[in-house]
């Protein structure tokens, strides 16, 4: 029964961890597309790469993985 009980906590822990390490990239390089059409319009997102483009298709196209809206914050 402990050996169980320790085994089990075992796997529990090890699949906590693998999980908390395992960070999606920022820039998926599968889906850079410099290729892609897209607008002109100017309606800026902020890449989780630090870099403001242009708009959501820029980013998509540049293969950002998460972008929030609007311009990045300039570092000072």
């Amino acid at each position: 029964m402990k050996k169980t009980a320790f085994v089990t906590a075992f796997l529990a822990l090890s699949a906590f961890y693998s999980c908390k390490n395992s960070e999606i990239p920022c820039i998926d390089q599968a889906k850079i597309n410099p290729d892609q059409m897209c607008t002109m319009q100017y309606d800026p997102v902020c890449g989780c790469d630090g870099k403001t483009y242009g708009n959501s298709c820029e980013a998509d196209r540049s293969g950002v993985t998460s972008y929030t809206k609007g311009e990045c914050a300039t570092k000072s």
